[in-house]
């Protein structure tokens, strides 16, 4: 519902965040399509791009080139906020040195935001 609501405000996620939703089977996936949230969470950049561990493993795939390069250039503490249930510096990307467990609306909630260290009763998105 975030999603949807997310979307008909208008809000996006940058392009220097990365997403991807990787349920953790085909019957997840059929019950997000069946409540109508998918086409929310692809505009947000959430597409299913696999399923079970496949993205908390690293197998999302390589951060867009420009982005990775800003990040090695000055040595930036990027993180990664996932709904999964294992952490650990770069799990999820070796880029990604501070990576964050959370609940499904909330990494909705973090991409939106695109940092970490908002503070969502103070600053809404």
């Amino acid at each position: 519902i975030l999603a949807q609501k997310a979307v008909e405000a208008g809000l996006s996620v940058a392009p220097y965040i990365k997403t991807s939703l990787s349920p953790g089977s085909g019957v997840v996936t059929y019950y997000l399509e069946e409540s109508g949230v998918i086409p929310y969470l692809q505009k947000l950049g959430f597409d299913v791009v696999g399923y079970g561990c496949m993205t908390c493993i690293g197998n999302s795939g390589p951060l867009p080139e420009p982005v990775a390069e800003v990040i090695e250039k000055y040595d930036l503490v990027c993180s990664g906020v996932l709904s999964g249930n294992r952490n650990f510096e770069g799990r999820i990307h070796p880029l990604t040195r501070a990576n964050y467990l959370a609940s499904p609306l909330l990494v909705i909630a973090y991409a939106i935001a695109g940092r970490v260290d908002i503070d969502f009763e103070k600053e809404p998105l």
